[in-house]
């Protein structure tokens, strides 16, 4: 697939796989993959692939049968030095499982936890949360360092791991140099390569809902004792909603939902001036392409909230609407 993606790239241009498919490829959705310093137009048209406008933009299709997700970043901003940071992260991360004996226990849950992530809306960097590399060094890190989770078999992680993680607070810094409080970040789950970097970059009231998420899975749980029996107990969100009301962002097509995901966090900061919101991490999308974006507001700063996104949807010009 790498070799596809050279075969038209810019010469000049650098090619690398990052991701999931590095450090589980067995449960990769598709394969990430990341241009440095190349055109994103001329590569759609050379590849018959979808641009998405998303900040970096990504190209998102199918190239020889295998579903690809590609990255393209140019120039040496902030942005762009995280990204191509990517690959050497995923290589570390993979690295650090296989050193310590770890790996089998990380494929085995990693299912399991990805599908924890998506039933309490908890993923996404563009909704407010962070994507699926910082859950598995969320995973990762203390089943190489926690003293029980260096010692859960093949199969039993996921409650052993709910329970690591509902026991975290406000200033937590995960990472395989380290796990430890005081950090000034309200959760921070250090990038493996250098520079030191922050994955999470998660607000201080999204901490707190992600801290209250882990203790209520705990309690769920109770006495299951593998990662299947566990989580079963997991209850959907829209099944055990937050309190609140909940505002549905409705529009159609993967176009604009990836222009609505590079923008998201701005309008989510604005929300927050109006008090604890809680911005559900996953987009529900529907067999024709329309999907819907769930925020839950306080009930009596609904009406603000209401107007505040319908008039950010206006000034950003994207095509959704309040349903």
């Amino acid at each position: 697939m790498l070799e596809r993606v050279r075969s038209v790239a810019d010469p000049r241009a650098v090619v690398e796989a990052f991701g999931s498919s590095i450090y589980a490829p067995a449960h990769a959705d598709d394969v990430d993959i990341l241009v440095s310093d190349d055109d994103p137009a001329r590569l759609v048209a050379a590849l018959g692939l979808t641009l998405l406008p998303t900040l970096p933009p990504r190209l998102h299709g199918v190239l020889e049968g295998t579903p690809v997700d590609i990255t393209v970043v140019t120039g040496d901003d902030e942005l762009a030095r995280r990204m191509r940071c990517g690959p050497r992260d995923a290589a570390l991360l993979a690295a650090q499982l296989r050193d310590h004996g770890r790996n089998d226990v990380f494929q085995a849950a990693w299912p399991h936890v990805r599908r924890f992530v998506r039933a309490r809306a908890l993923g996404r960097n563009g909704l407010g949360w962070f994507g699926s590399f910082g859950w598995a060094l969320l995973v990762a890190v203390p089943l190489v360092h926690d003293r029980e989770l260096r010692e859960v078999s093949v199969g039993a992680a996921l409650p052993a791991w709910l329970g690591w993680l509902s026991r975290l607070s406000l200033g937590a810094r995960i990472g395989f140099d380290a796990i430890r409080q005081g950090d000034p970040e309200p959760l921070y789950i250090a990038a493996p390569a250098p520079p030191p970097r922050d994955v999470a970059r998660l607000t201080k009231r999204a901490a707190a809902v992600l801290f209250a998420e882990a203790r209520s899975a705990a309690r769920a749980i109770g006495d299951a004792g593998t990662d299947a029996d566990a989580i079963d107990r997991i209850a959907d969100l829209a099944d055990d909603p937050p309190v609140g009301t909940t505002l549905v962002v409705a529009g159609p097509g993967e176009h604009t939902r990836g222009r609505y995901e590079g923008v998201a966090r701005g309008v989510l900061r604005e929300l927050e001036t109006l008090g604890a919101i809680r911005s559900w991490g996953r987009f529900d999308v529907a067999a024709d392409g329309h999907w819907q974006h769930r925020i839950t507001v306080p009930a009596h700063r609904a009406r603000s909230a209401h107007q505040l996104v319908t008039d950010w949807l206006a000034l950003n010009s994207i095509d959704a609407s309040l349903e």
